[in-house]
Order: C-alpha cells, then sequence, then structure tokens
C-alpha cells in the first residue's frame, strides 16, 4: 500500500492551516446605507487615529471647496458650512466589485482613515465585494459598514435639505432611504448615479445584509479621493 511521505503530509497540514487563519481573518458584520450630507466625522484632525495623513475632505454646498473655517452643516445653519462631497459615492469597478466610503465603528480614533474589504454573504449581492474607507464614525456597531450611497437615508442628522433642498427627512426613510430604483430620480443629477448603484449593481436594499471582512490597506482609488491616508497594516 503506498503511503504519503512526510514531507507530503506536513505541506497539506500547512496548507489547511492556512486556509483555517484566512477564514478566521474575516470577521462577520452587516451593511446598512446612509447619505446624511453632513461632514464627516473623520473630517475633523482631532479624530484621526495615529499615523493617519488627512483629514478627510469635506465640500462646499456646491461640492467645491469649503471656506476656511467652515462649520459642520448638520451642528450650525449660518455661516460658512462645511458638508459630504458627492465624489464619496461607490465606485463600480466591474459586475462584482466596487469601490466605495462608508461609516464604521462608535469611536473615530479607531477606524477613521482605514480600509476594509468585506464579501457579502447574503442579499442579492451575496459572493460580490467591496473596498471602503471609513470616513465617518458614531453611532455604528463595530461590525457594521454604513455605506455612503446617495438616497441611502439621513439617519439622525440631515444636512440635505441645506445642500439640495431634500424633504425634511431626507429622500425616503430617514433610515434606509429610497425603496426602488426609481424614487433615484427624486434625487439631485449629481446624486443619481450612487443611487442607482444600490439597485442595479448590489440588487437591493443592501440594509442588514450579512458580509464577512477584514482590514486592507487602502487603495489610491480612494485616498486620491479622501484626502486621508492611514498608516499602513
Amino acid at each position: 500500500m503506498n503511503m504519503l511521505s512526510i514531507p507530503t503530509v506536513l505541506i497539506g497540514l500547512l496548507g489547511f492551516l492556512s486556509a483555517v487563519s484566512l477564514v478566521q481573518s474575516q470577521t462577520a458584520g452587516t451593511t446598512t446605507t446612509t447619505w446624511d450630507c453632513c461632514m464627516p466625522a473623520c473630517g475633523y484632525a482631532s479624530n484621526l487615529p495615529p499615523g493617519a495623513k488627512g483629514p478627510v475632505q469635506s465640500c462646499s454646498k456646491t461640492n467645491g471647496a469649503p471656506a476656511s473655517g467652515a462649520q459642520n452643516a448638520c451642528f450650525a445653519s449660518s455661516g460658512n458650512l462645511a458638508f459630504s462631497c458627492d465624489k464619496y459615492q461607490p465606485i463600480i469597478v466591474n459586475s462584482t466589485f466596487s469601490y466605495g466610503f462608508a461609516g464604521h465603528g462608535n469611536s473615530a480614533t479607531s477606524t477613521c482613515c482605514k480600509c476594509y474589504q468585506f464579501t457579502w454573504t447574503s442579499g442579492a449581492a451575496t459572493g460580490k465585494s467591496m473596498i471602503v474607507q471609513a470616513i465617518n464614525a458614531g453611532g455604528i456597531t463595530d461590525v457594521d459598514f454604513d455605506i455612503y450611497t446617495p438616497g441611502g437615508g439621513v439617519g439622525d442628522f440631515n444636512a440635505c435639505t441645506a445642500q439640495y433642498g431634500a424633504p425634511s427627512g431626507g429622500w425616503g426613510r430617514q433610515y434606509g432611504g429610497v425603496t426602488s430604483d426609481a424614487e433615484c430620480s427624486q434625487l439631485p443629477s449629481n446624486l443619481q448615479a450612487g443611487c442607482h448603484w444600490r439597485w442595479q449593481w448590489a440588487g437591493g436594499d443592501v440594509n442588514t445584509w450579512q458580509i464577512t471582512y477584514k482590514q486592507v490597506n487602502c487603495p489610491s482609488q480612494l485616498t486620491s479621493l479622501s484626502g486621508c491616508t492611514p498608516a499602513a497594516i
């Protein structure tokens, strides 16, 4: 009877352990959606974790550079105001992979500007993946990714009325936003592509869908837009 040599057995065992290690490096989580038009929490230099270079860029009402000293539009109602930027919409790479931005974690100094790769394990996007950069935090669990998606719901704070004339509760539901691709037509033209992303690329609501994720080094496709680069991992 043929017997495997000890080196062959060891190679097989090492391969198995490596595969187990790879699986264990993934963390289970969920996705939700947001678009509140507020200046991102990671736009404050005081919220950056050690080694990060930034902060995350915010924008004027017309998506240009904000005036010096502009205040977060979610917490100020007059003077120079700072908003989120329309460039933080999801970016489709192909039929199974997108880049994007998200809120992640309850502590900004722990997550700001860091990047994560996740794959959906439930919902219409099962098997599809994203790499997102965390540009917001607070009121978000440590395993949830609140994907920046126009029409994704304003949540607790709403600067979209000030920036775009949105309804007082935002477009669609306050939490979760619009409920169909057709409702994306309610949004300003510069935001509609990101709204359609949810329904046409992801294939549905996205909220409460399950994922597995891990932290990764940030690609330039994201840092070049946000203006923030975290310490390498």
